[in-house]
């Protein structure tokens, strides 16, 4: 984290981010994001690169740009649990703490915006919409995370997978609801994620399959046959 290469946007770059309205920095005005802008830094990450660990001092907030992020806790005996996923748009990190309480692992080629703690700390002293922006962002991904502990809790083995399955969906965004996406994570992942074991996940996949909802390929690349099927499962 501390050798990131910078790359600040200029304001018509912020303008035509991808995730422009799915940012926090969304709430600024030209004239407010043209001078946030010059805080930004960007890095890009290929498949397996460690972002930040938990433990460490919590420097920069991020925004994911592209790709998918893997948030997870280390065990005891090592192994690792995945507590979410970060989506473009989503937020890395927190402006309080001051210290990054998990680890963040990129998921495929992926690119983060990001910002040191205390510029935007200096910043929201005659911007306080940033620190708004902020609360509300950290308060719509908690409820994701609620809503996340709930389908791990009383959800069925079919469920979890399918409601799996609908997140990636919904995140890849596609012109179609049966476009064709990546799974960024391995099996022995997803069971992770999902609280199940790698034979249940690999049944309940194979099970879709054979009721023709879902359509595997080379790559890792699944597409969604019967949407509305699949979603009644969930």
């Amino acid at each position: 984290m501390n050798n990131i290469t910078s790359n600040h946007y200029n304001l018509d770059k912020c303008n035509n981010c991808p995730v422009r309205d799915l940012s926090f920095c969304n709430a600024l005005d030209n004239g407010a994001l043209e001078e946030f802008s010059a805080l930004s830094k960007t890095k890009s990450f290929q498949d397996g690169q460690l972002i930040f660990s938990e433990g460490k001092t919590n420097e920069y907030l991020g925004s994911v740009i592209l790709g998918i992020v893997k948030i997870y806790k280390l065990l005891d005996d090592g192994r690792q649990q995945i507590v979410s996923l970060g989506f473009p748009g989503d937020m890395l990190g927190n402006i309080i703490d001051s210290e990054y309480n998990y680890f963040a692992e990129s998921v495929g080629d992926t690119k983060i915006c990001f910002y040191q703690v205390a510029r935007i700390n200096n910043f929201a002293e005659s911007n306080p919409a940033i620190y708004r922006s902020i609360l509300g962002k950290t308060t719509e991904q908690l409820g994701h995370a609620r809503e996340w502990l709930l389908l791990l809790g009383r959800k069925t083995a079919q469920e979890k997978i399918a409601s799996f399955l609908l997140l990636l969906a919904e995140h890849h965004k596609g012109d179609s609801p049966n476009q064709a996406f990546k799974i960024p994570l391995k099996r022995q992942e997803i069971a992770d994620f999902l609280g199940l074991t790698i034979e249940t996940v690999s049944r309940h996949f194979s099970n879709l399959k054979s009721k023709q909802l879902i359509r595997e390929y080379a790559g890792h690349m699944l597409t969604i046959v019967d949407y509305d099927q699949l979603k009644s499962l969930a």
